[in-house]
């Protein structure tokens, strides 16, 4: 099924976010939707009714104008790529933006959000709500600029179910690719992920596109920059992966490749669960 519905975050530090969006909407032919929060204050219930009216109609006012300012920001940069955009606002307690947004992306084929800025906004806690909550593939864009394309691209396979969830979720965008390669690392699950790798390579034959599977040897570095590496050499336009987590006291928290991935990454994923 082709990407036709898009959804992506906006708001302070996240331009390279909603520049990919727009250029990926044309490329797919989708509708984009901007979601804008409407972040409100986590307050004790004392402490709130212990503030004077005028200053907490102060707060709400200064959090309406921020989100006024970001669709302003974001329907601006729709009109100079000449496309236009629909708006959806959201209200979110402070620090559970991930969780409404979650709900909100259900309704959509794909949610688009920044990489976590170590220099700006920390979307660590929206990737990971989107990732388990939403039921929807995230595609996650480094906060530096990239170039929109989508030529080439690297699908990091170890036989897992959200590894091939990710698959399904790309096929649109794999189509659109001129080089696709299958990569796994060493053994991998049950010593058949290269195996299923090539079964996989068939897979996407006989949906027109053509995959070349590859197995890297275990190495020194850890599997995450392994996979960057290889995208690097490729020079790959998009990685699309499973994202991994576990439970912690009734949580999910990220595993050690998809965070590190995260952290590191230079070029767009696309990530399922």
């Amino acid at each position: 099924m082709a990407l036709k519905d898009l959804l992506v975050l906006t708001g302070t530090s996240m331009e390279a976010a909603g520049t990919y969006a727009l250029s990926l909407s044309v490329t797919c032919g989708a509708c984009l939707t901007a979601a804008v929060p409407t972040i409100e204050p986590s307050l004790p219930p004392g402490l709130a009714a212990e503030l004077p009216d005028d200053l907490l109609s102060r707060m709400k006012d200064e959090v309406e104008a921020a989100a006024g300012r970001a669709v302003e920001q974001f329907a601006q940069a729709a009109r100079e790529a000449d496309t236009s955009i629909d708006i959806v606002r959201f209200k979110a307690i402070a620090g559970e933006v991930g969780y409404s947004l979650s709900q909100v992306a259900r309704c959509f084929d794909a949610v688009i959000l920044p990489q976590p800025n170590p220099d700006g906004t920390d979307t660590s806690d929206i990737i990971e709500s989107c990732l388990f909550g939403s039921g929807r593939p995230l595609i996650i864009v480094p906060y530096i600029r990239v170039r929109p394309d989508i030529t080439s691209i690297l699908i990091a396979w170890d036989g897992g179910q959200p590894a091939a969830r990710a698959v399904a979720d790309a096929l649109p965008l794999l189509a659109l690719a001129r080089q696709v390669d299958i990569v796994t690392i060493g053994k991998g699950e049950n010593g058949n992920s290269h195996l299923s790798g090539r079964i996989l390579a068939r897979h996407l034959a006989r949906h027109g596109i053509q995959a070349e599977a590859k197995r890297l040897p275990v190495d020194e570095i850890d599997i995450a920059n392994m996979l960057l590496s290889h995208a690097a050499d490729m020079d790959a336009d998009l990685i699309v992966m499973g994202g991994y987590g576990h439970s912690r006291l009734r949580e999910v928290v990220l595993g050690g490749t998809t965070r590190e991935v995260l952290r590191s990454m230079t070029v767009p994923v696309l990530m399922s669960h």
